[in-house]
């Protein structure tokens, strides 16, 4: 079992790789990415992908982070790991890596009746008008009910086990991978510090299997002086995943200033930093403001979104339609349009402007 690499590793490591110019990556022709993962639709799934892949060459884009499902693995579990294989190694022919995300907070309220995940095929229905693709999604506000994961039942942790072992056990060595998100926005819809045991234990599987790449899991909800006031902290379990991570993984949605004071505030851990998680145009979070300083302080970049599609990501998430003083007629995320038009050609031209790939 490897340690949690030292400040020194992380970094040794980190300037090694090139600056980080990535997207959160779903196709525009499946929900929330299902259908790229199913046997029945992949292949045809990947004709989409392909011409969403000329577009990431287009601007430079040289990574992307993405969340692989369990529900698919539970059911096809070595094919499912060929799928990812095949992924990588046609990103890897266009110079792009990916950042796996395995686990999530960042879910639905309610515990099924059925616990087993059901066996998905063809193509998902989605509900029009939902940021998410659903209307049932965890963007809704809630701010009562706690969300459900398959960790919160005791004998399902050994799957979700098996799940991780897995994945890093097939890629651990392999150069395709940038990272392992170990677990998305920890504590959130409503979990607070629900998931530290389940945090911990991932951690400790992920590195008994001495993967090359750094693991990480990010932290995305700060008090309001944090990064101003050096007494302030992110809660406990935000606190759990920064002390695990080799490398600080964060998110933010505001404004540039309370972007900067986040910055500064993730600073004194002293290691390398990605925001993995930024882009949303309706709370004044723009590509203009962001990217450069990203660029500027050696952070690593993935903004949210590539082409709108299903899954509908464009939209603003369904609690902000409540504040109509917003500006809700701006895309909140992606970058394209499904006729691959962009949104905002003066944002795509910078994204070329900064990339690794245009400054070799």
């Amino acid at each position: 079992m490897r340690n949690r690499w030292t400040k020194e590793e992380a970094w040794a490591w980190y300037k090694k790789q090139p600056w980080v110019l990535g997207v959160n990556y779903v196709p525009s022709i499946t929900l929330g990415s299902r259908e790229l993962w199913q046997e029945d639709t992949y292949e045809e799934v990947m004709v989409s992908v392909r011409r969403e892949f000329d577009l990431m060459e287009d601007v430079g884009i040289n990574s992307v982070r993405m969340h692989l499902p369990f529900e698919v693995w539970y059911h096809d579990r070595e094919k499912f790991l060929d799928r990812v294989d095949n992924f990588l190694t046609e990103l890897s022919a266009r110079g792009i890596s990916m950042m796996v995300i395995i686990y999530n907070d960042c879910v639905g309220f309610d515990r099924p009746a059925d616990l087993v995940p059901p066996k998905t095929s063809g193509w998902q229905p989605y509900d029009i008008g939902h940021h998410g693709g659903h209307k049932a999604n965890p963007f809704v506000g809630e701010k009562l009910r706690k969300g459900w994961i398959h960790w919160d039942e005791p004998e399902w942790r050994p799957v979700m086990e098996e799940f991780l072992v897995a994945l890093i056990g097939r890629f651990a060595k392999d150069e395709r991978i940038y990272a392992w998100d170990l677990w998305n926005e920890p504590g959130n819809s409503n979990r607070h510090g629900m998931s530290i045991p389940y945090l911990k234990r991932c951690f400790e599987l992920a590195r008994s299997l001495d993967p090359i790449q750094p693991l990480t899991a990010g932290v995305w909800k700060y008090p309001e002086n944090f990064g101003v006031d050096p007494d302030e902290d992110v809660e406990e379990i935000g606190r759990v995943a920064l002390d695990e991570s080799d490398i600080v993984t964060f998110h933010q949605y505001s404004n540039i200033a309370r972007v900067k004071n986040v910055v500064n505030g993730l600073k004194k851990e002293g290691r390398p930093m990605l925001n993995t998680e930024w882009l949303n145009r309706v709370l004044d979070n723009f590509v203009a403001d962001n990217l450069p300083l990203y660029h500027q302080e050696g952070i690593g970049s993935y903004s949210w979104g590539l082409v709108a599609g299903k899954t509908q990501h464009f939209l603003p998430w369904d609690e902000l339609w409540k504040n109509r003083d917003l500006p809700l007629n701006r895309w909140q995320h992606d970058l394209f349009d499904t006729f691959h038009t962009p949104y905002d050609p003066e944002e795509l031209a910078l994204m070329r402007k900064l990339s690794p790939k245009n400054n070799k």
